[in-house]
């Protein structure tokens, strides 16, 4: 579950509470299909800690650990609600990433160093929520529990970013009193200026809650057709005082200067390029000449990936072929960049399931973002590799893939498969 709230998801999941503790550490197991996502959340008064790894089962069977990483890295969030800001830790990588709550309060210099992207504004989407009582009772990990029903429904427009669909999501199961975040850490998150993309306007139509869910089952279904099934369970919950470094980023960790460069897995790449962009070619510090080739913006059917990350993606792919990527930021750099090649990558196609649309509509609004690996998604993508003239093209690989995931899933998947046919061309 992702700690960093985007701007609408506040409003509705405000956890009530009448029993809080000062700290506390609950591990929860949600299972989609064939893999489970294990979460651990920490708490230490207003401060969480959350730490989540992807499970695969047997369709993952013959994929390395190092594999997957590369496609959902185990990232760690911390919430620091009292400074107003929320932190995302890479493990691997030692960096971190710093989320504020308030970008309008951030230093020119560090807003300079984050890519801007347009934030579009389309449609609506109407969210509400009621909870039944069972009135059965039991009590779980020593506190009294509710057997609760919650049903949520997502009903976004016609003109809206992601078409017009009735979601229903019905969690039913056991529901306890739990603070998860104190009456000050309830702040408007507005949208990160790197988020980009677009998003609805968001109507409430109502915000019941029942609590904190402790177990049970979360059904989705769109135009009242069922289509994915999540099933939680709590495996710990403790009380013990918990160290403070926990909820601090540790001092050996550098700052990413985005969300999309944090989430690059490091792979053998040589940390010692530099990239240049005058009338010279990049050059290591061993002093051999690299080429530098230019990353362009995405085109085709791109409005609802993350450019930044998958961009990114190729980036280090080039890198690790002792090749320097360039990820350009705006046409004119091309004009005057100095680049030996310059590659375009054209989605042909970007489609989602049913489960995996309305997994990623649920995550929006829940901030759980499990839901969204429930069904599958496919990708058509061409990367073209043009000469030092921007013309001329030197080769077209194309790659279809289908994955477990979202649409972004789906093209980093068909980019993995393309990109050892795109080297192989520069080299």
């Amino acid at each position: 579950m992702n700690a960093r709230l985007i701007s609408y998801a506040l409003l509705i999941v405000l956890v009530s509470s009448n029993l809080a503790f000062a700290d506390y550490k609950i591990s929860q197991r949600t299972t989609v299909e064939d893999f489970s996502s294990e979460i651990t959340v920490y708490a230490k008064g207003v401060r969480q800690r959350r730490e989540s790894k992807t499970i695969f089962g047997e369709a993952a069977a013959g994929i390395s650990q190092e594999m997957i990483e590369s496609f959902m890295p185990s990232l760690t969030t911390i919430s620091q609600c009292d400074i107003k800001q929320d932190v995302t830790l890479n493990d691997k990588t030692k960096m971190f990433f710093i989320d504020y709550y308030d970008w309008s309060a951030v230093p020119p210099e560090k807003l300079s160093r984050r890519p801007a992207q347009k934030v579009v504004i389309k449609g609506t989407v109407t969210i509400g929520s009621t909870v039944t009582d069972s009135g059965k009772r039991q009590t779980m990990f020593g506190l009294p529990a509710r057997w609760l029903k919650v049903v949520r429904t997502i009903e976004s427009s016609a003109d809206s970013c992601d078409g017009a669909a009735s979601v229903r999501m019905e969690e039913e199961g056991w529901y306890v009193d739990l603070q998860l975040r104190s009456e000050s850490c309830r702040v408007a998150v507005p949208p990160a200026p790197d988020r980009g993309g677009c998003r609805p306007r968001v109507i409430i139509k109502s915000a019941q809650d029942g609590g904190f869910f402790l177990e049970g089952t979360t059904t989705g279904y769109e135009n009242g057709k069922k289509t994915m099934t999540i099933k939680l369970v709590t495996t710990a919950l403790s009380k013990a005082t918990l160290d403070q470094a926990l909820f601090e980023v540790p001092k050996d960790y550098a700052e990413a200067d985005s969300l999309s460069e944090l989430m690059r897995a490091r792979q053998n790449v040589d940390m010692t390029a530099i990239t240049q962009i005058g009338n010279r070619p990049a050059a290591t510090a061993t002093g051999r000449s690299m080429k530098t080739v230019a990353i362009d913006f995405f085109s085709g059917s791109s409005s609802k990936l993350e450019q930044n990350e998958l961009r990114s993606l190729i980036s280090s792919k080039l890198s690790a072929a002792g090749i320097s990527g360039y990820m350009i930021t705006s046409q004119a750099e091309l004009q005057t960049g100095n680049f030996a090649n310059v590659i375009s990558i054209d989605i042909g196609k970007a489609k989602e399931s049913g489960a995996s649309k309305i997994g990623g509509l649920f995550g929006k609004v829940t901030g759980n973002t499990d839901a969204a690996k429930a069904g599958s998604s496919e990708a058509e993508i061409t990367i073209t590799v043009y000469a030092q003239d921007r013309k001329t093209i030197v080769a077209a690989i194309p790659a279809v893939e289908k994955v477990k995931g979202n649409a972004n899933d789906a093209v980093r998947a068909a980019i993995e498969k393309a990109m050892p046919g795109v080297i192989a061309k520069l080299k």
